[in-house]
């Protein structure tokens, strides 16, 4: 594999748990500040969704003395509010004027909501036009996107694309002209770099399910996953789905699991037995250089 970067550092900036760590915010969210370093001393930085609370986000940012103007592109793996509300505030705290580029599935700008156990609207407070406002550029793909060398989002994929097992979805819906629709989140989307020990995979909640995202970026970029780091919305999947999760994740050669946000004590626990010290709960303030 062609080494794009000399080190990789990844920051996690949001997550549900705090971990022990003195002074840092958790949230119901996830944000990642991935920093590409090259052998010429060149750094690009990216930030991978923004969390529910901007503010929380900041301060965590700047505990870890990073800086937003920094940030190069904004990835948003898709439109619910935990994972996308705080964008706007990070957008008003730029001192930057000029555009940054916020990458984001084809049909991340739909209303949606969930109607269980009660109605809830699922979308981010804030507008596209508000976005626009503050510098944001959108970039909407349903297919592979390099956004610079060694780095990509790799597409959607597709309810019929997803392994039978990751079929069962959550019931959210698409508010239209013509009424309802089922929302089978085929919006979100990854975030995939080339490090020098294999595909790194960065998922939000992994709504089409961690095993089917993983097995389209295999078969699409042709390597092996070293590998996937963010949510995997196993909390309320049963025991079955987990083991097959994992096992298939095993088949197609991940070594190292990152999981955090959505993911439940229950499946954490079983990738723990399996993966041994190769598993990582995700927590705020969670340094890792690759």
């Amino acid at each position: 594999m062609e080494k794009y970067y000399s080190r990789i550092e990844i920051f996690f900036l949001a997550d549900d748990y705090a971990g022990m760590t003195k002074g840092f915010l958790a949230q119901h969210g996830v944000s990642y500040f991935i920093r590409l370093h090259r052998d010429q001393g060149e750094k690009t930085s990216i930030l991978f969704d923004t969390g529910y609370d901007g503010r929380a986000v900041l301060h965590n940012m700047k505990l870890l003395g990073l800086d937003i103007n920094e940030v190069d592109y904004i990835v948003l793996s898709h439109n619910h509010y935990d994972h996308a509300n705080g964008l706007l505030y990070l957008l008003e705290k730029r001192t930057k004027k000029t555009a940054i580029p916020v990458i984001v599935g084809k049909g991340f700008f739909e209303k949606t909501i969930a109607l269980k156990p009660r109605m809830r609207i699922l979308n981010p407070d804030w507008s596209r036009n508000q976005a626009e406002s503050l510098g944001a550029w959108f970039i909407e793909t349903s297919e592979k996107l390099e956004i610079m060398p060694g780095v990509s989002v790799p597409g959607i994929v597709k309810y019929d694309e997803r392994l039978e097992f990751e079929k069962e979805t959550l019931e959210y819906y698409i508010i239209g002209e013509n009424g309802f629709k089922r929302d089978f989140l085929e919006h979100e989307i990854a975030l995939v770099i080339e490090s020098s020990r294999g595909l790194l995979v960065f998922t939000g909640c992994s709504h089409p399910g961690v095993a089917s995202i993983v097995e389209k970026v295999v078969n699409l970029y042709g390597r092996k996953v070293y590998s996937v780091i963010g949510g995997m919305h196993l909390i309320n999947a049963d025991e079955l789905r987990i083991k097959r999760t994992i096992q298939k994740l095993r088949e197609l050669g991940v070594v190292k699991v990152l999981a955090g946000h959505c993911t439940g004590l229950k499946a954490e626990k079983a990738f723990l037995e399996v993966y041994g010290d190769d598993f990582v709960r995700i927590h705020t303030a969670l340094q890792i250089s690759i």
